[in-house]
Parts: structure tokens; sequence; C-alpha cells
């Protein structure tokens, strides 16, 4: 009886190891594009914003 809950337990681990892997690859992370970035802001601003006159 006892081999039949070792068996057992190996089963439902590969299944529970086959579902993280599944989940894992349908996450979608790492295939969604990432967001556009904002324009940069470079140009726009002074070279010296904290220098006084």
């Amino acid at each position: 009886m006892t081999t039949f809950w070792i068996v057992l337990a190996l089963v439902a681990a590969a299944w529970l190891v086959a579902r993280l892997v599944v989940t894992l690859r349908h996450d979608g992370l790492g295939s969604a594009q990432p967001p556009t970035s904002h324009a940069d802001w470079s140009s726009d601003l002074p070279s010296h914003p904290y220098r006084s006159a």
C-alpha cells in the first residue's frame, strides 16, 4: 500500500510541475511588446537646470 501512495505522490508532483510549466509559458511574459516610451525630454530642458544666473 505504501508503494501506491508513493506512486500517487509522484504522479501528482509531475502533474503539478507540468501545470506550472504550462502556466509560465502562457502568461505572456516576454512575448508582449513593451509599451512605447515617451519622447526624449532632453531637448526641452535647460542644459544646467540648477545653475543660477
